[in-house]
């Protein structure tokens, strides 16, 4: 959140990465809003996801997070659509929060208000996550091919079981 007036049109999104008690009721205070605790993002129902309030509407999606590696995560971030503006609420940070921006700021994207914001925002996460399946389809693939391959393969040794199998299941 930009330390300007919260209240400035000019403001097409606000990215509250883990943020304060402070943070929450001053925004809520200034727009008129009533957002979701952490607690109540983690506890949301799948029915209870998407929900329109006070003429804001609001959405939490599972995203991946810590995709560089075997380790992914998946966390609730929520998006809010008031007044023309984007609102995220997020504790994790995929990169695709660090992309978006920085292929907004290259291209002329249009980015004119919060809708449009939403819009690449999620286009840059699905993408994102387009990316993680390909690349575990192709890992997954090279470990069938080991455990199935030809019969002098590594992985049928007996000892290789093990470390195959704990691999597929960080593929998993």
């Amino acid at each position: 959140v930009p330390a300007d007036d919260p209240a400035d049109p000019g403001i097409l999104w606000f990215d509250l990465f883990e943020p304060t008690h402070d943070e929450e009721t001053g925004l809520e205070r200034r727009l008129a809003l009533d957002l979701p605790t952490r607690d109540e993002m983690q506890e949301i129902e799948l029915s209870s996801r998407l929900y329109s309030e006070g003429g804001a509407h609001f959405m939490t999606a599972m995203v991946l997070s810590h995709t560089d590696g075997d380790d992914v995560g998946v966390a609730p971030i929520t998006f809010i659509l008031a007044q023309h503006r984007l609102i995220t609420i997020r504790y994790t940070a995929p990169r695709t929060f660090d992309v978006y921006p920085q292929r907004a700021g290259k291209a002329a994207l249009g980015a004119c208000d919060g809708e449009t914001v939403l819009l690449g925002l999620l286009e840059t996460i699905v993408d994102r996550a387009a990316d993680i399946l390909e690349r575990a389809g192709r890992d997954i693939d090279l470990l069938s091919r080991r455990v199935f391959g030809h019969r002098g393969s590594e992985s049928r040794k007996a000892g290789n079981y093990k470390a195959t199998l704990e691999e597929i299941g960080r593929k998993g």
